[in-house]
């Protein structure tokens, strides 16, 4: 071949290396950049009106506004979330079907024999939403006003004291087998269909305390039909400021539900990062922290990646706790 020829074979060989590499690039950025280009999906496993399902929607309902495009929560209520979980991880993704992950999917994945889903490989951690406390609560007439009392209490008693939950595997029976296992006091795990009658049960002395959710308890609590002892964060809660942390009371008792969104595996790295900055944005508005903090509980926010490790260190701890409570999935 001519020199001549062969010099123009060879720059157009480059031009159109050069213009198809530009065309892929400015076609994924318009990709990314359309992100999400029709309804979002927020797929929750609890049913409405709860802490999880008011938080969801509140976000969702900013989202909308930001992003110009619906933003629907889908309530999928049942078998512990997995039901919606399940949904999340089979989905496309491309960001447009959302997960609400909680405290409860990782102690149903300690639980059950053969997960359907791995958090750790099925699902993209996007952003933490939310924590919240849970305040150890008796009924009015127990002879009882701090931590150390009613550890006393219980070991005097001739039979284990019943402490009630929303139901097995939920923060408030997760937080009694670990006061149980810090403690040594002789406890009856009592699981109820939800926080309500629970709460009822533990007013009228049927049963004899409970970690509940801070939403269901401080209206109780100020009107006195219930007697709070102490709260299961690291920190006091601004809505609870007199009542100490039970490490406050000295025993190790750390609990916290929380709330975040993924997103199934394989999510690509531009849309994780664009839901992280637009969520944390809102996270930040100051009307948004105020319904939380209303709510009992506080904005978290962060990188994707504190959020997978917030989520790993939780399944470590509550499977640890799982094994030595003998906690099963009946």
């Amino acid at each position: 071949m001519h020199p001549i020829n062969l010099r123009r074979n060879t720059l157009r060989q480059t031009l159109g290396l050069f213009v198809s590499s530009l065309l892929a690039f400015t076609a994924c950025s318009s990709w990314a950049e359309a992100f999400p280009n029709r309804p979002v999906k927020i797929l929750i496993g609890n049913p409405p009106g709860g802490t999880s399902d008011l938080l969801a929607r509140m976000i969702g309902t900013e989202l909308s506004r930001l992003w110009q495009q619906p933003v629907i929560v889908e309530n999928m209520a049942g078998a512990s979330g997995s039901i919606a979980m399940n949904a999340v991880v089979r989905s496309a993704p491309d960001g447009h079907t959302l997960g609400l992950l909680i405290l409860n999917h990782v102690v149903f994945e300690g639980l059950a024999k053969k997960p359907p889903y791995l958090l750790a490989k099925d699902v993209t951690p996007l952003v933490a939403l939310a924590r919240q406390s849970n305040v150890l609560v008796v009924g009015p007439n127990l002879p009882v006003k701090t931590a150390a009392d009613l550890v006393s209490y219980a070991k005097a008693q001739r039979t284990p004291i019943a402490f009630a939950s929303g139901g097995p595997g939920s923060p408030s029976h997760l937080a009694g087998e670990l006061f149980k296992l810090q403690t040594g006091v002789d406890m009856l795990h009592v699981p109820y269909r939800g926080s309500g009658p629970a709460i009822q049960d533990v007013i009228a002395g049927s049963v004899t305390l409970m970690f509940a959710a801070a939403p269901s308890a401080l209206p109780q609590i100020k009107g006195g039909t219930l007697r709070g002892i102490a709260v299961t964060g690291e920190t006091r809660s601004a809505q609870t400021p007199d009542l100490p942390t039970l490490k406050e009371s000295g025993f190790n008792v750390v609990v916290r539900d929380w709330q975040g969104l993924v997103g199934p595996a394989g999510v690509p790295a531009d849309v994780v990062k664009k839901v992280n900055a637009d969520v944390r944005q809102i996270l930040a508005m100051p009307g948004v922290a105020a319904r939380i903090a209303t709510a009992g509980g506080e904005t978290i926010g962060g990188t994707p990646e504190e959020f997978s490790t917030l989520v790993r260190e939780e399944s470590v701890k509550w499977k640890r706790v799982i094994d030595d409570a003998k906690i099963t999935a009946n």
